[in-house]
């Protein structure tokens, strides 16, 4: 979130009133929460979650041992990282990134986040992300002390990138691994 913070930064200083860092966090957190790029991206997975259960076995319990099966799901029929962009836009991939946000969201209290209007230049910009809410911004430091937010991330898509680069049996439960990232409340 440090790019974009001082991205905005800077484009407040012309304005003649500067921002705190708190202040540009909480903007970019609020702009990423609540706009038609994400609402519009929300619906259609939803929209396409029934029949996609249906055709990967159905009884998606939205479980945190449910990500075991979608890690197998996408190793089964994803086969390198350059096919898995080829494939980001078919409902297999795009629904499978929205249900691992999902199971976060249910089980450690994330929401979804995707960039209003992202930037040529950050290719993650584009893709939604589930985060820890802003309530709980100080709940989490940056061990460099070098991003203000530092509150865990995930690309639900980065994640498959992730099990693919691995290999064929390399990082077994990783998916679900990530949970951690949230610690223990």
């Amino acid at each position: 979130m440090s790019d974009e913070i001082w991205d905005h930064e800077d484009e407040d200083e012309g304005d003649g009133g500067e921002e705190d860092e708190h202040a540009v966090a909480e903007r970019i957190d609020k702009e990423h929460a609540d706009n038609p790029r994400l609402t519009a991206w929300l619906d259609e997975q939803r929209g396409g979650f029934e029949d996609w259960s249906r055709r990967h076995g159905g009884g998606w319990d939205f479980g945190e041992r449910s990500l075991d099966r979608v890690e197998a799901l996408i190793r089964e029929h994803v086969t390198s990282t350059e096919n898995l962009f080829a494939h980001e836009h078919t409902p297999l991939v795009q629904v499978a990134c929205w249900y691992v946000g999902e199971v976060h969201n249910r089980t450690r209290g994330t929401q979804w986040r995707m960039d209003p209007d992202p930037s040529d230049t950050h290719p993650w910009s584009e893709r939604p992300y589930v985060i820890v809410p802003f309530t709980r911004l100080y709940a989490y430091e940056d061990p460099e002390g070098i991003d203000y937010d530092a509150r865990p991330r995930h690309h639900p898509l980065s994640s498959f990138l992730t099990l693919l680069r691995g290999g064929a049996t390399a990082g077994q439960g990783s998916l679900r691994s990530e949970l951690d990232d949230y610690g223990h409340e």
